[in-house]
C-alpha cells in the first residue's frame, strides 16, 4: 500500500508544457526565443533560431558569435537555423547575432542574444546509464500501453534531470522551482534547467516525486495522478531525462507539437485491468473545489493535443455508465473550472468502481481556438476495471488480468491475487475445473481432509470426478498442499486429454533442460508435451526446476497456456 502522506505532501507536477514563446512576424512566419539563454553547462552548444516558415524561403543567413561570421543552417525537420561549433566554446559570456533573408521581404528577420558558459561545463554529455535504460523500458511499456511512439533518452535532458535530483537531495525538497541561492543550482525552472545543458526542443514538462521505494513505484503513481498522467500520453513530448537520488526522482520531458491532432483518452478503449480506486494525493490537487478528500474512483481522463492555440474548451456531456446502464457520479475538472486544465479534462468518480466491471464513458463538448476555428469533440469509449488491485506492475499482470477477467482465476484475499505466494493443489483444482468449464455440484465429501464448507470444496471433487486430479492416500487430498512444476505438468496435461487435440504429441523430442535429470521418471511425458504444447517453459538457465513451487503468477501463464492449447 501506499505511504498516503509521502504522495500527498511531496508529489507535485508542472501542469502546464513550457514552451519557449513564439511571436507571429506576418506573412505566416512566426519564430521562437532562440537558444541557448542563460547559463550553459556545455561548452559545444547547439545554437538555434526555430522559425516557421509557413510556404517562405529563405534566402540567407547571416549568424555570427562573439562578432565573427560561423556557417549556420536551416533545418527543415526542426525548422531552425542551427550552428555547432567545431571546438569548446572557452567560459564566460557570449554574444549571438543572426540575420536572415527572406524571399520577396524587404527586410530580414534580425535576432541578438547572450549566453554565458559556465567554467564547469562538459565538450560531451554521456550517453544513458544502465538505470536510465531499464527506466526507459518501463516508461515505454506504459507508451506502448497508450498507443504512442516510444521515449528515446536525451542525453542533455538526462543530465537536467541529474542536476535537478542533485538539488532536491541537497536541498531536501520535492520542488520543480531552484534558487540560486541554495546549493546545487542549475537553472530556476525545468525549461532553463534543459537549455542549460544544450536542448533544443520547443516544449518542457517535468514530473518530480519523492519517497516512493523505486522507479516503478514513482511512475505509476504518476500515471495514477490525473494531472501527472497527461504529460505521460502527450504525444508531443518524445524526449526523455530520468534520475533519482536518495528516493528523490526527476523526470523531464521535451519534444515538438506533432502536426496532427490526436484525442487522447484513459483508460483506453476497451482496456481490462482498469484500477477501480484512486487515494486522491496529488499536489495541486483535483479535488480541491469539490471538497472530498478520501479515497475516489479511478480518474479518468481525454485530452485534445493541438499544434493550435485552444481559448476555450466547453463540455456539454461528460458521463461513465456501468453495464447496466447505472450512471456514476462524478466530479468533473474542465478548462472552465481548473485553472491547471487548457487541453484536458478529467472525470473523477465520487466512490469507487465497481470491481470486474465493464464502462462506458461519453465526452461531448466543443473547443475553439485562437483563429476562432471551431473543433466539436464526441467521444464513446470503454474500458473494464480489475478483479485484483495487487499485481499492476507484476511481470504476470497481462495473463492474470485476462483471466481474472473470464473469471477463470480468482483471488486469494479479498481483492489480492497474490501472484508470488506459493499456489495450492486447492487452488490449482479450482482453476482447471473453470478453464475446462466442469459443472461443479454439492460437495459429497470424498476426502477426510476436505471440509465440506471450504470453499474449493465443490472444484476439488469435479476435478477428481472427472479424472484430473488424484488423491493423496488413506482418503486425503492434501488440499493446502503446495504443488510443484512437474505435478502441475502431470494435472495439466489430464486436463489437456479431456478437450485437446493429440495428435499435436504423437510425437515428443528429447528433453533438453539442464536439470532434465531432477525430474522423477512419472513426469518426464507430461513435461515433454506442456512444453511441446507451449503450455509451459523453463525458467532462468535453461532449467525446468521440477521439484520447485509453482507460483500463483505461474499458475495463471499456465492456464492461460492451457486455454490457448485447447
Amino acid at each position: 500500500m501506499r505511504n498516503k502522506w509521502i504522495y500527498k505532501v511531496f508529489m507535485t507536477c508542472m501542469i502546464l508544457i513550457f514552451a519557449w514563446g513564439g511571436t507571429a512576424y506576418g506573412e505566416g512566419v512566426s519564430f521562437y526565443t532562440p537558444r541557448p539563454q542563460g547559463n550553459v553547462m556545455v561548452s559545444k552548444p547547439m545554437i538555434s533560431w526555430q522559425i516557421i516558415l509557413n510556404n517562405n524561403t529563405i534566402e540567407a543567413i547571416d549568424m555570427k558569435l562573439d562578432g565573427s561570421k560561423v556557417e549556420a543552417k536551416y533545418n527543415k525537420e526542426t525548422e531552425s537555423i542551427e550552428y555547432i561549433p567545431s571546438e569548446p566554446i572557452k567560459g564566460g559570456r557570449h554574444t549571438i547575432d543572426v540575420n536572415v533573408g527572406l524571399q520577396g521581404w524587404s527586410k530580414p528577420l534580425s535576432r541578438s542574444w547572450q549566453f554565458t558558459v559556465s567554467d564547469q561545463a562538459v565538450e560531451q554529455l554521456p550517453m544513458g546509464s544502465v538505470e536510465q535504460k531499464i527506466v526507459l523500458d518501463y516508461v515505454n511499456q506504459y507508451r506502448g500501453q497508450f498507443e504512442l511512439k516510444p521515449f528515446q533518452l536525451e542525453p542533455s535532458l538526462n543530465a537536467a534531470a541529474s542536476a535537478h535530483a542533485d538539488y532536491m537531495t541537497i536541498n531536501q525538497e520535492t520542488t520543480h522551482l531552484e534558487s540560486a541561492k541554495e546549493k546545487g543550482f542549475v537553472g530556476a525552472t525545468p525549461m532553463d534547467r534543459a537549455g542549460s545543458f544544450g536542448y533544443t526542443g520547443g516544449y518542457i514538462s517535468e514530473n518530480v516525486s519523492s519517497g516512493q521505494k523505486d522507479y516503478k513505484e514513482a511512475i505509476n503513481g504518476l500515471v495514477d495522478a490525473p494531472y501527472h498522467r497527461l504529460s505521460w500520453l502527450n504525444p508531443n513530448l518524445s524526449d526523455l531525462g530520468y534520475s533519482s537520488r536518495e528516493k528523490y526522482y526527476s523526470f523531464l520531458f521535451g519534444g515538438k507539437k506533432v502536426k496532427e491532432d490526436q484525442v487522447v483518452v484513459y483508460p483506453l478503449d476497451n482496456q481490462k485491468g482498469v484500477a477501480i480506486s484512486w487515494d486522491g494525493n496529488e499536489t495541486p490537487d483535483p479535488l480541491r473545489m469539490h471538497r472530498k478528500k478520501e479515497r475516489v474512483g479511478y480518474p479518468v481522463t481525454l485530452s485534445y493535443f493541438t499544434g493550435k492555440n485552444i481559448t476555450k474548451f466547453s463540455i456539454d456531456k461528460a458521463t461513465l455508465n456501468d453495464s447496466q446502464g447505472k450512471n456514476a457520479e462524478i466530479f468533473l475538472n474542465t478548462p472552465q473550472n481548473d485553472d491547471n486544465l487548457k487541453d484536458s479534462i478529467i472525470m473523477i468518480p465520487v466512490d469507487s468502481l465497481s470491481m470486474g466491471e465493464k464502462y462506458t464513458a461519453v465526452v461531448k463538448g466543443t473547443i475553439v481556438f485562437e483563429d476562432k476555428t471551431e473543433k466539436k469533440i464526441d467521444k464513446t469509449w470503454t474500458f473494464e476495471t480489475s478483479v485484483f488491485t495487487d499485481v499492476f506492475d507484476h511481470w504476470g499482470k497481462n495473463d492474470i488480468l485476462d483471466l481474472g477477467s473470464k473469471k477463470i482465476i480468482t483471488p486469494k484475499k479479498g481483492t489480492e491475487y497474490k501472484p508470488d505466494d506459493k499456489i495450492t493443489r486447492a487452488e490449482f483444482a479450482e482453476f482447471v475445473v473453470n478453464v475446462l468449464d466442469i459443472p461443479v455440484k454439492d460437495y459429497e465429501g470424498i476426502f477426510k481432509d476436505v471440509a465440506k464448507e471450504a470453499n474449493k470444496a465443490a472444484f476439488i471433487e469435479a476435478a477428481y470426478r472427472t479424472g484430473i486430479v488424484k488423491g493423496v492416500g488413506d482418503g486425503n487430498f492434501a488440499p493446502n498442499r503446495w504443488i510443484t512444476r512437474e505435478e502441475i505438468s502431470a494435472l495439466v496435461m489430464r486436463a489437456y486429454e479431456k478437450k485437446g487435440n493429440m495428435e499435436k504429441i504423437k510425437e515428443l523430442p528429447a528433453i533438453t533442460f539442464a536439470d532434465k535429470y531432477y525430474i522423477s521418471p512419472w513426469a518426464l511425458g507430461d513435461i515433454k508435451a506442456v512444453v511441446q504444447l507451449g503450455i509451459m517453459r523453463g525458467r532462468l538457465n535453461n532449467e525446468f526446476a521440477p521439484k520447485d513451487y509453482a507460483t500463483r503468477a505461474e499458475a495463471a501463464v499456465i492456464v492461460k497456456g492451457l486455454l490457448a492449447a485447447l
